[in-house]
């Protein structure tokens, strides 16, 4: 019969849409972001090492998650090949923290774009203000 002629045409072409529809998925840009972070340097300052400020990414959730040295604190962002964006910045104690600590949180609420370099990872704003970070264990 004719008819299966037709089946076997649709689940072949149903098959090739499927596969394309997997090859052509947008890849996880963020993906590199993953884990958690370390600050090594402040807007070109180095971090005194008793400062301890983390980054941690979640690139399922969007979610950023880390400690000012002994303060938590969360947010959740937006990101796309190179760019980020932390539209809400983050939700940390409204308690004063210090100048570094108060500083990065400004930096990292007005983060634009992030490069990737092996285990370096560099978060960048508009106005030039950087953070520089490294992979933690």
């Amino acid at each position: 019969m004719n008819i299966f002629k037709y089946i076997k045409k649709a689940i072949v072409f149903a098959l090739v849409v499927f596969s394309l529809s997997l090859a052509l998925q947008s890849p996880s840009y963020a993906a590199g972001l993953e884990g958690k972070w370390k600050l090594t340097s402040l807007n070109n300052s180095l971090v005194p090492e008793q400062l301890q400020i983390t980054a941690a990414f979640d690139t399922d959730e969007s979610v950023i998650t880390g400690n000012a040295g002994p303060i938590p604190y969360f947010g959740s962002y937006k990101s796309t090949d190179n760019t980020i964006e932390l539209a809400k910045g983050v939700v940390k104690p409204p308690i004063y923290l210090g100048p570094e600590p108060e500083e990065y949180f400004s930096t990292l609420s007005s983060a634009k774009s992030y490069d990737l370099s092996g285990q370096k990872l560099t978060i960048s704003s508009d106005s030039g203000r950087k953070l520089s970070f490294i992979k933690a264990e």
